[in-house]
């Protein structure tokens, strides 16, 4: 009888250890996969963290390092506000931007210092009757061809200063005249200066002032000067890309 409820207490007691070790085994199953879930999910949110992102490119430029990247070109229209002194001090002034023709420029940009070729064509109608030469019109045309050596200085992110100087060959005549041939060659010594400002990568907002001054010691026929000064504003947009 002692023997036989040894037996039923040992079954007993091993039944029990059995059930024991499996639920062990089940919570510890548990465990895992909750853990391997819990890494799956982190290793999720760090790929995010670390996905990339697009920003704004700034031109190449104007990084401080050096290299062939840096080199662009631009090009684009602008809207003038004009101011020429001709023959005896006489000042037009006009401020309609594209009723007088508008401006083209083309740039070639490396290191923070570019060349740029620029061309006005300007016909202003002034209020009295211009005379030149046995010509008398009351409308003038300026074609100006001028090349800038310029200098950017960086104010912020997409704000650029820029200064130069060049040398401004200028065609001028009074327009509506029989002789329509009549055209006066003459260079002048300029300075520009003014604000870039990069809407995009590639879209550029320049705002430019130039004074092209005669120089006698450069013209050819000083006693008879036609354009004596020109003092030209003028708003571009320009479309800039890297080389």
């Amino acid at each position: 009888m002692i023997k036989t409820n040894l037996i039923y207490i040992l079954k007993k007691i091993v039944k029990f250890k059995f059930k024991k070790l499996i639920c062990l085994n089940f919570i510890f199953c548990g465990f895992s996969i909750t853990n391997i879930f819990a890494v799956s999910s982190n290793s999720e949110i760090d790929q995010q963290n670390f996905k990339s992102r697009f920003s704004l490119e700034e031109p190449n430029f104007s990084n401080s390092s050096t290299g062939s990247q840096w080199i662009g070109l631009y090009f684009g229209i602008g809207f003038r506000k004009v101011r020429l002194n001709v023959l005896e001090n006489i000042i037009l002034d006009d401020s309609d931007g594209e009723a007088n023709g508008i401006g083209v420029n083309l740039g070639y940009l490396w290191d923070e210092q570019g060349l740029e070729f620029e061309r006005q064509t300007i016909i202003l109608n002034h209020e009295n009757t211009l005379s030149y030469e046995n010509e008398e019109s009351r409308l003038l045309e300026l074609i100006q061809n001028n090349f800038w050596y310029i200098r950017y200085k960086k104010i912020s992110r997409f704000f650029y200063f820029q200064y130069g100087t060049g040398f401004q060959f200028t065609k001028i005549r009074l327009a509506g005249t029989q002789n329509k041939k009549l055209y006066k060659d003459e260079i002048a010594i300029g300075i520009e200066t003014g604000i870039s400002y990069y809407i995009t990568s590639n879209i550029l907002l320049l705002y430019r002032f130039s004074l092209g001054q005669q120089i006698p010691l450069i013209s050819k026929e000083p006693q008879k000067k036609f354009l004596n000064q020109s003092q030209i504003q003028t708003l571009y947009l320009n479309y800039y890309f890297d080389l």
